[in-house]
């Protein structure tokens, strides 16, 4: 049992309820003409407000550009930073927003691709830009029993979902690590000498972005490999035998082992990190006489961790509490993020009829550290 995570791949924050497929045009998808009366505006504050001409009363999905940013075209190979609002198609009231929090949503094409085909081309197939205004509307499903729903989004950037920067040449105090940008990491033979007995870092890969503090959430390529053996325990980088890219992952350092924010602390984004990480630092060392279910099963091992960083923001105050005794810390999300896991469990609850998993998200909970 390895650190455990929710592994939404940074498609965190938009609605998983808009499931369906359509035609596609540059103007939008499905009846466009219907979305016509919708208008976006904001306060002084930066905050959204949607007028409707007149309610909203569509009986299949579809969505609309509001507003053609005048960005770069986007690329369906990139993490999308996208602010969003979730309004009430009747009276244009916003019940949620992200666009005065600064610190957008992230949303990883190929895995929306996967989740939902009408909002991956309702972003891919409409010509948009970064800096681009689009609606999308859900009608309402009564056997799911989800209220209509209108969902407005603005792309404020994009960025790559892997390490970006400059080569770094490795010491050779550390495991040599095969490492090519943008592709999974590799550790090469077998790890010789003693461990370090403190974490210890080092850079692969030199990125430029803002440097990493300990109570940041990060959104994270990894792999991990045991010091003991070189055997790999964990990654969420895609292997030629995976059908679709698990993409990148985000959690707040502070629910990991120390081993990682100490490793992390003051690196730059875009940087990949070699990390080796002693036991104290990670799960701890064996208790000879505690019972084996009641540790976990990489007590004792030093942990060597390949870290691709992507992104990092402020995280959630609810999300910096310490990780639970267990060893598995939660992902906290916004409280948007869970309404939208709610709404898809009971959307695929109704439409699964028992035959399948419930959610997406509960197929691709993994462990890592």
């Amino acid at each position: 049992m390895h650190l455990s995570f929710r592994r939404t791949s940074v498609a965190l924050s938009v609605p998983a309820v808009l499931l369906l497929s359509s035609c596609s045009a540059e103007e939008g998808l499905g009846d466009t003409d219907a979305l016509s009366g919708v208008e976006l505006h904001y306060t002084e504050e930066g905050a959204p407000e949607v007028i409707l001409r007149s309610p909203l009363e569509l009986e299949e999905e579809a969505s609309r550009v509001l507003d053609r940013g005048d960005g770069e075209d986007l690329d369906e190979e990139q993490i999308l930073e996208v602010s969003h609002a979730v309004v009430n198609p009747e009276t244009g009231e916003v019940q949620e927003q992200s666009f005065t929090e600064g610190s957008p949503s992230m949303v990883f094409l190929p895995q929306m691709q996967e989740q939902s085909e009408f909002i991956f081309d309702s972003l891919t197939d409409t010509e948009l830009t970064v800096g681009s205004e689009i609606a999308l509307f859900e009608p309402e499903n009564a056997e799911a029993q989800t209220p209509a729903t209108l969902l407005v989004l603005r792309v404020e950037g994009q960025s790559q979902a892997y390490a970006s920067g400059e080569e770094q040449e490795q010491s050779g105090d550390l495991p040599e690590i095969e490492s090519t940008e943008g592709e999974r990491p590799e550790l090469v033979g077998e790890t010789e000498g003693d461990a370090p007995e403190e974490t210890t870092a080092e850079v692969l890969i030199q990125g430029d972005g803002e440097e990493v503090s300990a109570d940041d959430q990060v959104v994270v390529r990894y792999s991990g490999w045991k010091w003991s053996d070189g055997e790999s325990f964990d990654s969420n980088w895609p292997t030629d035998d995976e059908e679709a890219d698990p993409g990148p992952a985000g959690f707040p350092l502070s629910n990991l082992v120390p081993g990682w924010s100490e490793g992390l602390e003051g690196q730059q984004v875009g940087s990949r990190v070699l990390l080796v990480i002693p036991p104290e630092a990670g799960y701890g060392e064996v208790d000879e006489d505690a019972e084996d279910d009641a540790q976990h099963e990489l007590a004792g091992e030093t942990l060597i961790f390949v870290v691709d960083l992507i992104a990092a923001a402020d995280a959630p105050e609810a999300a910096a509490a310490p990780a639970p005794e267990t060893g598995q810390p939660d992902l906290s999300e916004e409280e948007i993020q869970e309404m939208i896991e709610e709404m898809q469990n009971e959307q695929d609850g109704a439409e699964g009829s028992g035959d399948a998993d419930s959610s997406e998200a509960d197929q691709s909970e993994e462990e890592t550290d």
